[in-house]
């Protein structure tokens, strides 16, 4: 790629932390991509354009990008999934630990969120998982 083509490209209109707080990492991985792109093909010099085997790849590398990202987004809500109805010990904000049976789970801003008591928790907070009435 042109050096001028990643000048061009930093130059590009930054996200604010206000709009980047609000998509998911994916999304805006996504889109830096396609920018990148996009400008790569802009600049590119016409003398010697860019390699279409070359252009394929990075296709190609974004599809797959794309479809691991859809993965472990559906491997994650099946793993919440499974822990509906069954009693999991988590951790608070506080440190502290808390059990209580998970009632739901859904999605928040692309990330599986876990209904607990009176309370959603992210997957990550989860320690352990146990069904409910079993004796360890």
């Amino acid at each position: 790629m042109p050096a001028d083509a990643i000048g061009a490209a930093a130059s590009a209109p930054a996200v604010s932390r206000g709009e980047a707080a609000t998509k998911s990492r994916d999304q805006l991985g996504s889109m830096d991509f396609m920018k990148l792109l996009v400008t790569q093909l802009r600049h590119q010099d016409p003398l010697n354009p860019m390699d279409d085997r070359e252009f394929m790849s990075q296709l190609a590398q974004y599809s797959s990008l794309e479809q691991i990202t859809e993965q472990t987004r559906w491997s994650k809500m099946t793993y919440g999934l499974g822990l509906v109805g069954q009693e999991v010990t988590y951790s608070r904000p506080d440190s502290t630990l808390q059990t209580a049976v998970a009632k739901a789970v859904r999605m928040v801003d692309g990330e599986p969120r876990l209904s607990v008591g009176d309370t959603e928790i992210r997957l990550d907070q989860v320690l352990s998982a146990t069904k409910v009435g079993a004796t360890v």
